[in-house]
């Protein structure tokens, strides 16, 4: 499927392909070890962690998303957030509709002192976990093609690519063309409704 739009001019080049990643919370989860002492807690409203801005925090809160946070020696060092309710997913320039029962993580860090050591993969299935026992059917998470280590860690996960979103903004010319492989997941992007 392609959509095409045009949002007026804008001074931009962008092209980018995002892969869509479903898991499927009806199975336990196999949660990938972190290769130091690391451990993690969900919250549901704003935490005060110096990683990030707390404004974001608020913001985010206010909204209801969770944030899951990866604790090294107490010290936070990586973060996620959790949404059940519909999110702007900004490296496409679509809205992500959450359907029930499903939650959609987003926007991980992880400081870089400790990257490469699978605590982005931890924090994913932790998540899945999490939510899991809380009668959820999907987790979703999505990333750039390009940005290779973010696709190994969620790929470690064994989460499925469910679908891939090629997206190109040439001076206000939007064009999204979707690659839809299985149609477990319900949540969609606002062009494929």
């Amino acid at each position: 499927m392609k959509r095409t739009k045009f949002d007026g001019f804008e001074v931009i080049w962008r092209n980018e392909v995002m892969n869509m990643y479903a898991l499927d919370l009806k199975k336990k989860i196999s949660v990938v070890e972190p290769e130091l002492s690391v451990e993690w807690s969900m919250h549901e409203c704003s935490v005060a962690i110096d990683i990030i801005e707390q404004s974001i925090l608020e913001e985010r809160s206010a909204r209801g998303d969770n944030i899951l946070v990866a604790y090294a020696m107490k010290n936070p060092v990586a973060y996620l957030f959790a949404a059940k309710v519909d999110t702007w997913v900004g490296e496409i320039d679509d809205w992500f509709h959450v359907a029930t029962n499903e939650v959609y993580l987003y926007d991980a860090h992880t400081l870089p002192q400790f990257r490469g050591k699978r605590i982005y993969p931890f924090l994913i299935c932790s998540a899945a976990e999490y939510f899991r026992k809380r009668t959820f059917h999907y987790a979703m998470i999505f990333s750039t093609a390009r940005n290779v280590n973010s696709v190994k860690g969620i790929e470690r996960c064994n989460a499925k690519c469910y679908e891939v979103v090629n997206y190109r903004n040439v001076l206000g010319w939007k064009c999204w063309r979707y690659h839809t492989g299985e149609k477990h997941v319900k949540s969609r992007l606002g062009n494929e409704i």
